[in-house]
């Protein structure tokens, strides 16, 4: 505890007149991309299986929040000990089952009961069943939250095949488009399709926006093997036939992971 307050301490010091001419000049709104930044460093840790950055990394988005309440605290508003007292009520409050006497036997039970509570003890209520889900989400992650608020609505597939095919079916849809529609029709059929594969992830539990980050990392390791490999044999990337460029990747899928 001596360690957090000397980070608040830390944080107030930067902040006061004296301190460091940027930290002062910062707000809400300027460390919006910084708050970002720091969380996807930690995702990036997290899939690098390493403990020490993943340490370092949550220590920069520590200081991401405190420095969010340290503005507050100087607009008066709030300080962290208020963050603090507010997620710990809240989290008291959302797990009757841990905490009182209510049971929630499942992650689905868990689940249901905490949408319970936002909806019906926090009045969290919004003008439609999948509302309530912020714009500034990123894509995969929005399309996720709502198809879940929707399911939970019952308005859901009753098994993956049925989703299976729902994305066959929107494939074909594309398909149609690719052959003769115009850019809207395009637009509108992949996003069809991408929305689709976001259920089938739901159904198996698969979180979509992990799977495509792996998928980028992936395919980035492979490319940069074929490149290697094309250098050691003389060959240029960006000179070579379609048949090469494939030859290249096989064998750049046969050494990566």
């Amino acid at each position: 505890m001596d360690d957090f307050r000397k980070l608040v301490e830390i944080m107030a010091r930067l902040r006061a007149k004296g301190g460091c001419e940027w930290d002062r000049a910062q707000s809400h709104a300027s460390l919006r991309q910084y708050l970002l930044e720091e969380a996807h460093e930690v995702l990036d840790a997290i899939a690098r299986k390493d403990p020490p950055l993943l340490c370092e990394e949550l220590g920069d988005l520590l200081l991401q929040i405190l420095f969010h309440a340290q503005i507050a605290n100087e607009n008066g508003q709030f300080d962290i000990s208020d963050v603090i007292a507010s997620i710990s009520e809240k989290m008291v409050r959302r797990h009757p089952h841990v905490f009182s006497d209510a049971t929630a036997d499942s992650p689905e039970a868990v689940s249901r009961q905490w949408d319970h509570i936002k909806r019906n003890v926090e009045n969290r209520n919004h003008d439609s069943l999948v509302g309530g889900v912020p714009k500034k989400f990123p894509s995969l992650l929005r399309a996720s939250k709502i198809s879940k608020k929707a399911a939970r609505a019952g308005f859901d597939w009753e098994n993956t095949e049925q989703v299976l095919a729902k994305v066959d079916e929107e494939m074909g849809e594309l398909k149609e488009a690719v052959t003769g529609g115009g850019m809207e029709e395009l637009e509108h059929e992949l996003g069809d399709v991408l929305f689709a594969l976001v259920n089938l992830g739901r159904f198996l539990k698969v979180n979509p926006e992990v799977a495509l980050v792996s998928a980028n990392e992936r395919f980035e390791r492979r490319f940069r093997a074929m490149e290697k490999i094309a250098a050691k044999s003389g060959v240029s990337i960006e000179g070579s036939d379609l048949a090469t460029l494939d030859r290249l990747w096989e064998q750049a899928k046969k050494n990566t992971s």
